[in-house]
C-alpha cells in the first residue's frame, strides 16, 4: 500500500482509500484504544469515532510519510479516548495519591517482557493506571501535560504510575513463575 496515494485519495474523498485505510491500520490503531477505554466495546467505539477524525480532518494532514501519518492517526485515537472519558465522568480514586512519595520509575524496566506479554499485562490494569502507562510510557506525555489532559495533578500522575508499573512488575512476575512451574512438570 503506497501511503501518499492513499492519502491525496482520501484529501480527494475516495471511499475506497477509506476502506483500505481503515482494513490496513485497525490493528494499530485499536492497540492504542485499548490503552485508553475500560472494554473492547468501548475501544470499538473510540476507534470508530478516530476512523471518522481522519477522514473529516485529513485536509489538515501535511505530509505523505506513513511514520507520520500513522503518529498523526495514533494522537486522534488518544484524544477521541480522553474525549470520551471526559463526556462518560469515570471516577478516578477518590484520595489524592500526591502524598505518597513515588519510586520513579523507568519505562525501559518493561523492555525485559516480550511485546504481547507486556500489552496483555498493560490491558489488565485498573483504567486509571492503563491511561497514564500509554500517555507517559508509550505517548511520551509529561507528568503534567498527563495531569493537564486527565484533569488531576502531576504528583498524582506520577504516584499512579509507579504504581502502576509495580503491578505490571508483579503480574509478570507471577506469570512468569507459573510458566517455569509448568515447565518444570
Amino acid at each position: 500500500m503506497d501511503i501518499a496515494i492513499v492519502i491525496k485519495n482520501l484529501k480527494e474523498g475516495d471511499p475506497k482509500a477509506f476502506k483500505e485505510l481503515v482494513y490496513h491500520y485497525s490493528g494499530i490503531l485499536m492497540t492504542v484504544a485499548k490503552l485508553y477505554t475500560r472494554n473492547k466495546e468501548d475501544a470499538e467505539d473510540v476507534l470508530q469515532d478516530a476512523f471518522i477524525s481522519v477522514y473529516r480532518k485529513i485536509n489538515q494532514f501535511q505530509g505523505s510519510e506513513e511514520k507520520a501519518f500513522v503518529g498523526w492517526m495514533k494522537r486522534i485515537v488518544t484524544n477521541a479516548a480522553l474525549s470520551k472519558y471526559r463526556k462518560m465522568r469515570y471516577e478516578y480514586e477518590s484520595y489524592s495519591l500526591d502524598t505518597i512519595t513515588p519510586q520513579t520509575e523507568d519505562p525501559a524496566v518493561l523492555i525485559q517482557y516480550e511485546y504481547e506479554e507486556l500489552m496483555m499485562a498493560i490491558y489488565d490494569l485498573p483504567l486509571n493506571y492503563k491511561r497514564i502507562v500509554g500517555l507517559y510510557a508509550i505517548d511520551g506525555y509529561s507528568h503534567k501535560e498527563i495531569a493537564e489532559l486527565l484533569n488531576i495533578r502531576p504528583g498524582t500522575s506520577r504516584s499512579m504510575y509507579s504504581r502502576a508499573i509495580k503491578k505490571l512488575k508483579e503480574k509478570l512476575s507471577a506469570k512468569s513463575k507459573r510458566v517455569k512451574c509448568v515447565g518444570n512438570e
